[in-house]
């Protein structure tokens, strides 16, 4: 593969993510951006992004297809969760953040880094396919994430997997599946309010990364192991294994590319809600983030 175009992405991204990050530290920004920038992405940028998608995909897409992408990603939490359940076992430490260690490996930020990554290597055709993991992503990190942070099955909610992009996603099927389509002057408004979405994303995760102490995240060495988990070896097992299975190499790439994810930001949110130690989950945000903008163009490389 060409890593020229995606290098020339992920250094757009830090760029935009580094903006954002000074932001906070200079005051232009603060947490009330990080709340409201983030319900700004998932609930209205990435539905259009996702509804975008259907129009501009030049692919087909069979009952068959949507079964195979939702085994993979299924299959990609379940071997990311099993793999942080092992290291909170081995790294040991106070018992409110093997919890969390667990939910940082586990679950990857699919849709603030992943999905921009993915749009350009693959395109539009590679967000619809992307778009399905949102379907696994929602049930599993309100049940069986939350259950990894509290330490028991309380809290656990499958309502709350009943998000925005979620039913943007089945919309996008059922329209792509039937063949329906949407006339030009709506394409055109979807496309220009979904193209919003990855700046918004970046400036949104730097933003959040800003108001982490670096010098508190840098130094807990338990990070650096939950982080090496989650962007390296979690997409290197979830590779080896998919490809028993999964033979579209789109489909095999996109599920590394999801996997080679940094944590996923709502960590944080889940840790606070919990009483657990957000700081921690904060950290683990933090290093596996900037990280990311290393490990994942070494990942892509490899892999694909």
């Amino acid at each position: 593969m060409d890593m020229a175009p995606v290098l020339t992405q992920m250094g757009i991204l830090v760029f935009i993510m580094a903006v954002g990050f000074f932001c906070t530290k200079i005051g232009v920004t603060g947490p009330e951006f990080t709340r409201s920038g983030s319900k700004v992405v998932l609930n209205v940028l990435l539905v259009f992004t996702i509804l975008d998608s259907v129009t501009s995909a030049d692919m087909e897409l069979s009952l068959a297809d949507v079964g195979m992408d939702l085994a993979a990603y299924f299959a990609m939490v379940f071997i990311s969760a099993a793999l942080g359940l092992l290291i909170a076992r081995l790294l040991g430490g106070r018992s409110d953040r093997r919890g969390i260690s667990a939910f940082a490996v586990a679950f990857s930020n699919t849709v603030f880094v992943g999905f921009p990554v993915i749009e350009s290597i693959y395109g539009a055709e590679g967000i619809l396919i992307a778009t399905l993991s949102n379907i696994p992503f929602n049930l599993l990190v309100y049940t069986m994430g939350v259950a990894m942070i509290n330490g028991s099955t309380k809290g656990m909610s499958v309502k709350s997997a009943l998000s925005a992009p979620l039913v943007a996603t089945v919309i996008a099927v059922a329209f792509f599946m039937t063949g329906w389509k949407l006339p030009d002057p709506v394409v055109q408004c979807f496309d220009i309010i979904g193209s919003g979405t990855v700046p918004m994303s970046m400036l949104v995760v730097g933003a959040s990364l800003g108001s982490i102490s670096v010098k508190e995240a840098l130094s807990d060495w338990r990070v650096y192991a939950v982080s090496l988990m989650r962007l390296v070896i979690s997409p290197l097992i979830v590779w080896m294994v998919l490809r028993l299975f999964v033979h579209d190499e789109m489909l095999l790439g996109i599920s590394m590319i999801l996997a080679s994810c940094p944590t996923a930001m709502i960590a944080t949110a889940l840790a606070i809600r919990a009483g657990r130690d957000e700081a921690y989950a904060s950290q683990c945000i933090f290093v596996s983030t900037v990280l990311s903008a290393a490990t994942m163009p070494l990942m892509i490389w490899l892999l694909l």
